[in-house]
Order: structure tokens, then sequence, then C-alpha cells
């Protein structure tokens, strides 16, 4: 059964939200999740999970392989536009 989610690939609402993370913060959650720093921004994208109410952040190779970053609900500078819903199995 799928779940449905709202993800956001806005890169420069994620940009400024990176900016209000800080940059430790971010060196930390990349450590934490076993990857080195991308070499760019594609990829990143906040995804908002209707059933638990979550927001994260994640990052996606292009091989599809989808990393989970940290949880974003507390800051300021979440996008308000730009969210599609799809559906993740």
């Amino acid at each position: 059964m799928s779940i449905v989610v709202f993800r956001n690939y806005n890169l420069q609402e994620i940009k400024s939200l990176m900016e209000e993370i800080g940059k430790e913060r971010m060196k930390c959650a990349l450590k934490d999740a076993g990857m080195e720093r991308p070499l760019s921004m594609e990829g990143f994208y906040l995804e908002y999970e209707v059933k638990s109410q979550n927001i994260n952040l994640y990052f996606r190779y292009p091989s599809n392989t989808s990393f989970f970053l940290l949880p974003i609900l507390g800051f300021w500078r979440i996008p308000k536009n730009g969210w599609v819903m799809e559906r993740k199995n």
C-alpha cells in the first residue's frame, strides 16, 4: 500500500532553509547519514508525511538512493508554495 506525501523540490527555498539550519548541523547530518558532501544542490528535497505530520529533509542520488538527513519541523523558512502530492511505496 502506498503512502501519500507532499514533496518540495524548490532549490532556492531549500538553500534558504539550509542557511537557517547552519553549516555545522548540515555537516553532522550528512555524516550521520553516511554521506559525503554533495557536489551540487540537485537531489535535495523536503517531504511532508501526512500520517505522521513530519517535515524532513532528504537527499536523492541519481541512482534513486534516498537518504534521510534531518527533521525540519520548527524552522522558520519552511516553504509555503511548491508542494507536490506524490505516492511513496
